[in-house]
């Protein structure tokens, strides 16, 4: 029996993303300075999961409105290594909240910082370029 190439390459990519040690951080956007991102939140994740900002080399502003989508309570912190740099306070399913921020050229990250949904994998990057 002949398999069709396309049928075998499809059901060889799943298992080619499975050999990867990074972690894929979901679905990305990429918005220019001064944007808002609507971003949801559920157990245990955040859309999207990586955020570029285009600022041209500067500073960029940004604002994140968080809508809890999941059973439990939610909140984002956004990081620069270990510092807050801009966070909500913990809130209820079904409700919203938002934060803003102004970020140099950089990498950081954001996370829920609700009992250990942090290393259950509700982190996400963000990026400032």
């Amino acid at each position: 029996m002949r398999v069709p190439a396309a049928l075998l390459c499809a059901c060889a990519l799943p298992l080619a993303g499975g050999c990867s040690d990074e972690e894929e951080p979901g679905r990305s956007v990429t918005v220019r300075t001064g944007a808002t991102v609507r971003m949801g939140a559920d157990e245990y994740r955040f859309d999207p999961g990586r955020i570029v900002v285009r600022a041209g080399g500067r500073e960029a502003r940004l604002r994140i409105v968080l809508a809890n989508r999941g059973s439990l309570a939610h909140n984002i912190h956004i990081r620069e290594g270990e510092r807050d740099l801009a966070s909500t306070r913990s809130f209820p399913e079904g409700r919203r909240r938002s934060v803003s921020a102004s970020l140099r050229p950089g990498s950081y990250r954001y996370v829920c910082t609700v009992g250990d949904h942090e290393e259950l994998g509700m982190v996400g990057r963000l990026e400032v370029k």
